[in-house]
């Protein structure tokens, strides 16, 4: 009963979504323009240590734009960001913009010293690893901006970036106690200050108080500390931050309605492939010192398979840990001895459990998977690829156990609790390669502001009948949840048959998401795979996978839908002989008239006005507005002397302009010189300025702001938007369409839980995409593919807007066939087989569908259409891909010839397709398939007009 209640609050919560600040900005149409045009400036993006993810950029724009419309609106906000997903990269970047607006003082508040000390080594210790902004320094308008740690704010730099960094407890303090040369509540009112509150949910002690009807004399707390400093001035900000907030309590939901600015939940980090997945590793052993034995003895084995799989087979250098949790502190040093009692003494057949299970019959999908990892070491361990097998050691074990007893000696272990911390300076380091460091006992300490990414199992060394799952089980598992970033070298290939590259397509994932989603066979996966050892006593389990699907932390489970090519199809030519056109990723090799007239035969707007360090109120806009001026000035010696050229092109855009790197985007540039002297002088400058400020009455130091602050940043724009260091090539060349196409293709869906009016959860697959098309229970989505002739596949599993796609289609094949008689014509649906790299920047992405057109018999013509069917949530942001698809029948050039390094195979393939002797040959694109916002009808016009007559 207590659960049903807890869902439908929950509900409850997610049905008012839409009355939160962030939903209200996203719906404002002012906002939707403002953002398809606007790129966050390069003075945050080239000034912090990482790229910002989509859902990172999104936070940033929400506040952006809120505080230019209305600083007063940006007073008090809340950024709800999951456990992992970025919060302080996101509050860099934030900074970085209220300091281009005249902030100078930042006040951070964590609740914890251990979190203190992290959090001042993230945002002002450039050596540190995990050090936020740019290592080799922030540059602002051509100016070294130094990043400050301080006590009071006496000692604050005017032009610096002035941290103090405060645990919750000591700012109460400070601020209701005055203390001699330390911070007060005056200073609050004396400087502009912005407030940022890491794990903000601590901040509403009083508002849950108020719910509780306590005593209201003891509303003297810290939140209402820190709300009087944030109002002691007009343009004082509190900027809070927080994986947790309660929004089922009625009083919080109210009060972040207008402040909830950015919400992003670990089921969507989930979803969008950020987290590790979470496995169960559990033993039902009776005796209680042979489960603790093993619970030990399962961790250690499958850590240090990962370790070695990673570097040995994968060129991945990391130092997976592990956390063994216990119950109270003399119980974390009793565990801490036995656990190095059992790595002294492992031996082979301590591991037979482990091969027990992999050989045994399992009774869940999570059994399932489990059994498949353990399976999948044994064989590797005994294969060459571990380097492990010898004559003397024939499956690798004995090799095996001496490197777990080497990486798990007690040297490379530490405690860490509330009465032991030795070793403590190491937590921050725990992700760097020169890491030992492979095993940490703890009792509650690392529960919260512990940023290890390489932790991938935990042990529970709680085996009482009665133990329950709590909260710090769950925020433990969701910190071991997040991915352990890491890049796979392009020689990599997917293992299982079928994979989702070859040779000729491979390619560099995104070291920030999970790779294998589609390939759930193969031995990577554990790279991407949590690990919880405990074990299983009464209801344990099943409680602990319910609170974490409730969380988005596990998933439902993971389904497999197979689809095949019919066999009609692979009797075809098109099958048989048929080939699809490639090209490929390519570093650029010349510079164009026609780059070099897009990128500096353009105007910049440039202004004095521009280069305000604050926001300008609209009086004193509207002023300036009125007595500015115009006129058109070039780079030219009329207006700016060559030495603050140079000193501008040195000191601005992080070093873009550098030559060494610039020489990379204008290929054939000789120096910085011709940059100067040729290129820069082709700009047209409409230069608008007020009374004094006209060009010629600029200091030196004015024009170099100018440079720096207003026209280079547009120079580097242009340079990068039309010269771009990778392209994608203009040629394409033919390949087997047998080799692209797999016969039979398995399409696996993670399940995610999806709640019911009633606050129930289902069991069944959440997306559309696991639907059949072919009985389908939408009438508006139904198409019987199985008996279309001229649906390759025997089944579309697919969105609804694919399936719609497809049904049109279906509405053009007589008309198709009537055009191209005779031609074999064939609808493929392409899941991650065939890759396309945009000629523009190189970006690849893989088109959903193949139609092709092929006078087999006349060989008249051999035309690849490729289709993308888009819902209308993606047409903004991925409209490079709809111009790329585009511009295919104008700009793409297919070439049959051999070159110098064709394999003999392949040069006998291309005699092959030219003997056949088509007149036409072309690969074309269309528009995005969308029906909302767009129509249709829109597509069709499109589709008719750019086929072939």
């Amino acid at each position: 009963m207590v659960l049903k209640m807890t869902k439908r609050v929950k509900n409850k919560v997610k049905d008012t979504l839409d009355q939160f600040l962030f939903s209200q900005i996203e719906s404002n149409p002012e906002y939707q323009e403002w953002v398809q045009d606007y790129k966050l400036p390069t003075y945050i993006t080239d000034n912090i240590s990482k790229t910002l993810r989509d859902y990172q950029e999104v936070a940033i724009k929400h506040f952006i734009w809120l505080f230019e419309q209305d600083p007063d609106k940006a007073k008090h906000l809340l950024f709800n960001l999951a456990t992992g997903t970025g919060k302080t990269l996101t509050m860099a970047a934030a900074i970085l913009y209220l300091y281009q607006k005249g902030y100078r003082n930042f006040v951070f508040l964590v609740h914890q010293l251990q979190i203190k000390n992290q959090a001042v080594k993230n945002f002002t210790d450039y050596k540190f690893d995990k050090y936020l902004f740019n290592p080799k320094g922030v540059k602002l308008n051509g100016k070294t901006i130094h990043i400050r740690a301080i006590d009071r704010f006496q000692d604050a730099q005017k032009d610096a970036i002035n941290f103090m960094f405060f645990s919750t407890a000591l700012l109460y303090n400070r601020l209701t106690e005055d203390k001699e040369n330390s911070l007060t509540a005056q200073d609050f009112a004396d400087n502009a200050v912005v407030v940022i509150a890491d794990e903000a949910h601590r901040l509403n002690v009083d508002t849950r108080k108020k719910l509780k009807k306590t005593d209201e004399e003891d509303i003297r707390n810290w939140e209402t500390a820190v709300q009087s400093a944030i109002y002691a001035r007009p343009d004082n900000l509190l900027l809070e931050f927080t994986a947790t907030v309660d929004l089922e309590n009625p009083l919080i939901h109210k009060k972040y309605r207008d402040k909830l600015i950015h919400r992003y939940d670990f089921l969507q980090f989930n979803k969008d492939g950020y987290s590790k997945e979470v496995g169960f590793l559990y033993n039902e052993e009776t005796q209680i010192e042979d489960q603790k034995r093993l619970l030990v003895i399962n961790a250690v084995v499958m850590s240090e398979y990962r370790r070695l799989l990673a570097d040995r087979e994968m060129n991945v250098e990391i130092n997976p840990i592990i956390l063994i949790k216990s119950t109270k502190i003399a119980k974390s040093e009793e565990d801490r001895e036995f656990f190095h009692k059992v790595i002294s003494s492992l031996k082979i057949s301590d591991l037979d459990h482990l091969k027990n299970l992999s050989s045994g019959t399992q009774q869940s999908l999570i059994e399932e998977d489990r059994n498949r990892f353990i399976s999948q070491m044994f064989s590797w361990l005994g294969s060459r690829k571990s380097g492990l097998v010898s004559s003397q050691d024939p499956n690798g074990l004995n090799a095996f156990i001496a490197e777990i007893k080497m990486r798990f000696r007690e040297d490379n272990s530490m405690p860490y609790n509330s009465k032991e911390k030795e070793k403590a300076y190491l937590l921050p380091h725990l992700d760097s390669k020169r890491n030992v460091i492979r095993a940490i006992f703890s009792v509650n300490a690392l529960n919260e502001g512990w940023d290890v990414l390489s932790l991938y199992d935990i042990i529970h060394f709680d085996i009482s009948e009665s133990k329950k799952v709590s909260l710090q089980d769950i925020q433990l598992i969701g910190r071991g949840a997040r991915l352990c970033p890491y890049k796979l070298p392009r020689a990599y290939k997917i293992s299982q048959i079928g994979g989702l590259f070859d040779e000729e397509h491979s390619y560099e994932f995104d070291p920030f998401k999970r790779k294998f989603d589609n390939a759930p066979h193969e031995h990577g996966r554990i790279l991407e795979t949590f690990f919880y050892h405990f074990v299983k006593t009464g209801t344990f389990l099943d409680n602990l996978q319910y609170a974490l699907l409730d969380e988005g932390i596990v998933n439902k489970s993971m389904e497999k839908r197979t689809i095949k090519l019919k066999s009609e199809f692979l009797n075809s030519e098109t099958y048989r002989k048929g080939f699809v056109l490639v090209n490929q990723q390519l570093h650029r090799s010349k510079t164009t008239d026609t780059e070099i007239d897009a990128t500096f035969r353009r105007e910049i707007k440039a202004s004095t006005y521009r280069l305000y360090t604050r926001s300008l109120t609209d009086k004193e806009q509207n002023s300036i507005q009125a007595g500015i001026q115009y006129k058109t000035i070039h780079l030219t010696d009329e207006y700016f002397s060559p030495f603050i050229i140079r000193k501008a092109l040195m000191s601005s855009e992080n070093n873009f302009f550098r030559f060494n790197h610039l020489k990379n985007h204008i290929v054939g540039i000789e120096s910085i010189d011709e940059l100067i002297e040729k290129y820069l002088p082709l700009y047209e400058i409409k230069y608008s300025y007020s009374e004094g400020k006209d060009i010629d009455q600029l200091e030196a130091h004015e024009k170099l702001q100018l440079l720096v602050g207003v026209i280079l940043p547009e120079v580097r724009k242009a340079i990068d938007r039309h010269m771009p260091q990778i392209t994608g090539s203009h040629i394409f060349r033919p390949k087997s369409l047998s080799s692209i196409f797999q016969q039979e293709k398995n399409i696996y869906l993670v399940s995610f839980p999806i709640q019911d009016l009633d606050g129930e959860t289902s069991d069944h697959a959440p997306d559309e995409r696991a639907k059949p098309q072919s009985s389908h229970d939408n009438p508006d989505l139904q198409f019987d593919v199985e008996t279309a002739d001229w649906y390759a596949y025997s089944e579309n599993y697919g969105t609804s807007e694919e399936k719609r796609f497809v049904k049109f289609v279906a509405t053009q094949i007589e008309e198709l066939k009537s055009r191209y008689k005779g031609a074999e014509i064939y609808l493929i649906r392409n899941e991650l087989d065939y890759w396309l790299f945009s000629p523009k920047d190189g970006r690849r992405f893989s088109p959903d569908y193949m139609l092709i057109i092929n006078d087999a018999e006349n060989g008249e013509m051999y035309y690849q259409c490729l289709i993308e069917p888009k819902g209308g949530h993606l047409l903004e942001k991925d409209a490079w891909k709809e111009e790329v698809l585009i511009s295919l029948d104008d700009e793409s050039q297919i070439v049959f010839d051999a070159e110098q390094d064709d394999s003999k195979n392949y040069v006998e393939f291309l005699n092959e397709v030219k003997s056949h002797g088509y007149k036409e040959v072309k690969c074309l694109g269309f528009k995005f398939y969308n029906t909302e916002p767009r129509t249709e009808s829109e597509f069709a016009i499109d589709f008719q007009t750019r086929m072939p007559s």
